[in-house]
């Protein structure tokens, strides 16, 4: 034990000297910062680059409203010593690039990402020579990202999409449940993904919206190879979650990590599915699938829905907890199947958590220059993301 502490107040002040050496920080951009999985990214690049001696920060927050920036120092949301930087997602190719110029890194969290499909913010900062990172959980958005995988390229850009825990992490442990049956000779047929959250997990109205958005949205999934479009939140399953979440009922729901894990590992058979507590939750989604679908996928309208429930979504987390819990199976032919569980107290906290972690890899150099998919990402990126995700989970069965 006495080792053990002596072994980090020596890796403590190794990390204070070598930053004190270090006269120019590294500027990083996380635009969406005043939100809880943008002030949650912003706390954790803080977080895990200072246990790194090579790594000295300075997290700027971006986004269109200095009063909300404000709101979320006051709060706690933001670190209090965080400079604010304008950005206006919709303010066009130039203003953008004014925006991200000087950093060495952006890091996007701004949902919702539906109802977008122009990557304008990497467009700007592969322009500009600025590494980058986002949550996109949008499929034709993150299409259109990949597009720019040349243009990247030789601009010498890395460029990570659709990452953070899901998308992100969870296609991480599918790539390394993939990568364990195909190891050992055996011919993968099938990828189940499962998640599940208890209320909003503490990641209020946006994600609420989110899901709004989704229910208008047909859940991608791969059969024998070929695209299938399914009904939102149907083909219920019950999924054992692990210790302390235990067993709970899914539905299938759209999610990139469905189509990026098809592209990058060939696996014929994918999907994807979703539940939430309480079960009551799970129920008003499936009915609200009755308002007219250009009603349910218009962002502005929900997005207002979501902040006028915002009062009653803030009791309910209150109630049932944040806890986030995503499993990933994977079956060979012959019916051998590699099963990964991980679980975390809060969404929040563990989305921002595993964003910071893939922000960082993209800094350390892990990440080659182009766009990238998570599963897509080399081994060593992969490890050390899964291994900064590892941090305060509740569950972790890898």
């Amino acid at each position: 034990m006495a080792s053990n502490r002596l072994r980090i107040i020596v890796s403590c002040i190794v990390a204070t000297l070598c930053k004190s050496m270090t006269t120019t920080p590294t500027k990083v951009l996380v635009v969406g910062g005043s939100g809880r999985v943008g002030g949650s990214t912003v706390r954790w690049l803080r977080r895990l680059s200072d246990r790194d001696p090579l790594l000295n920060l300075a997290v700027s927050s971006g986004g269109r409203s200095s009063d909300s920036f404000r709101r979320a120092v006051r709060r706690g949301v933001l670190p209090p010593d965080t400079d604010f930087v304008p950005v206006d997602l919709d303010g066009g190719d130039e203003s953008l690039s004014a925006a991200v110029g000087g950093f060495s890194l952006v890091v996007h969290t701004a949902g919702p990402f539906q109802g977008r499909t122009d990557p304008g913010l990497l467009r700007s900062c592969v322009r500009g020579g600025v590494a980058y990172v986002d949550v996109c959980d949008e499929w034709e958005l993150a299409v259109a990202a990949k597009e720019m995988e040349g243009e990247a390229a030789e601009a010498g850009v890395a460029a990570v999409v659709s990452s953070g825990i899901w998308p992100g992490v969870s296609a991480l442990m599918a790539a390394e449940a993939i990568g364990r049956l195909r190891n050992s000779g055996k011919e993968v047929e099938d990828l189940k993904f499962s998640f599940f959250t208890s209320g909003t997990g503490n990641a209020g109205p946006t994600i609420v919206s989110a899901t709004f958005l989704l229910l208008a949205t047909p859940a991608l999934t791969y059969a024998d190879g070929k695209t299938t479009q399914k009904e939102p939140w149907t083909e219920q399953r019950s999924v054992d979650f692990g210790p302390t979440i235990g067993t709970k009922p899914t539905w299938l729901l759209d999610n990139p990590d469905v189509p990026t894990v098809r592209q990058a590992l060939g696996v014929p058979n994918v999907s994807s599915r979703f539940g939430t507590d309480p079960l009551f939750w799970n129920y008003l989604f499936g009915a609200m699938k009755a308002i007219p679908r250009s009603l349910l996928y218009n962002r502005d309208a929900m997005q207002n829905f979501a902040l006028f429930s915002e009062p009653i979504i803030r009791a309910v987390d209150a109630l049932v907890g944040a806890t986030n819990a995503m499993r990933v199976d994977v079956t060979a032919e012959g019916g051998e199947t590699v099963t990964m569980r991980m679980a975390h107290p809060d969404l929040e906290q563990c989305v921002g958590q595993a964003t910071a972690a893939f922000a960082l890899e993209v800094l350390r150099g892990t990440v080659a220059p182009g766009v990238w998919f998570p599963a897509e990402l080399q081994k060593e990126a992969r490890a050390n993301i899964l291994e900064a995700a590892r941090e305060d989970s509740i569950v972790y069965e890898l």
